[in-house]
């Protein structure tokens, strides 16, 4: 991802209404949430029960009906002053930030509030934007017959993306960020998996077969080492001590 810097008024003034309806969106579907309860499951894993969910709790469980998300359209649609598309974009991320949010709250990283949006951005949908890649420009549809266009033509990283395709740009105040992705295939040969342990390291190749490098002499002056630098500074410790007394 690469920034282009830009200086125009109305993406400033878009990423405002953005960041509003945003909000808006994060608000209803947050009110229409239900909480469920999820109770202890236990699996068998290697021959041996474990529990996978200790005790009862509730989870909340996100509105995601198709009549759901055409009422929460309808309604953010309400004197929207630019392209619907704008819009779809906003639920889009919405429901990002609350899948994020949802995961978090299951793993104890988050707290039972209402996520709020601080940073500026606006995040374009690719049905939204029209990209010639004969001369390396984006136009991106702000209002019906109304567009914003950026180049990256001559730029420093231009040689780099050569023949990458774009993604959905995201636009900040002063700069529009552009995704790249190389559409090259990559053909792997002489693949080997490898699995790190303490001791060893042990690897398979379809064509060469198990491979096993010793990792023992490693970790013998891995300990040596560790006991010396405790050993120097145990010195030196008391040497302070000696000059201080």
């Amino acid at each position: 991802m690469y920034p282009i810097p830009v200086s125009d008024s109305r993406v400033r003034e878009l990423i405002t209404w953005y960041l509003r309806t945003l909000q808006k969106a994060i608000d209803i579907i947050w009110e229409s949430i239900e909480w469920r309860y999820r109770f202890p499951r236990i699996e068998r894993r290697k021959r041996k029960q474990a529990t996978i969910i200790s005790s009862k709790f509730k989870v909340p469980e996100l509105p995601k009906s198709r009549s759901f998300k055409k009422r929460l359209r309808d309604e953010l649609l309400q004197n929207c002053p630019y392209a619907r598309h704008w819009v779809d974009a906003v639920i889009r991320t919405a429901y990002s930030i609350m899948e994020s949010w949802r995961k978090r709250y299951i793993k104890g990283r988050a707290r039972k509030v209402k996520p709020r949006v601080g940073k500026r951005f606006a995040r374009c949908k690719i049905t939204l934007m029209s990209v010639n890649y004969g001369e390396k420009r984006i136009r991106i549809t702000v209002k019906p017959g109304e567009y914003i266009e950026v180049s990256w033509s001559g730029r420093w990283f231009t040689r780099m993306v050569e023949g990458w395709r774009v993604g959905e740009v995201v636009l900040k105040d002063d700069k529009i960020l552009i995704p790249f992705k190389s559409t090259r295939v990559i053909e792997m040969r002489d693949t080997v998996a490898w699995d790190s342990n303490e001791l060893s390291l042990n690897g398979f190749s379809p064509r060469i077969g198990f491979i096993r490098v010793d990792l023992k002499p490693l970790q013998s002056m891995k300990i040596i080492y560790e006991r010396e630098e405790d050993s120097t500074e145990q010195r030196f410790e008391e040497h302070l001590r000696e000059v201080c007394c």
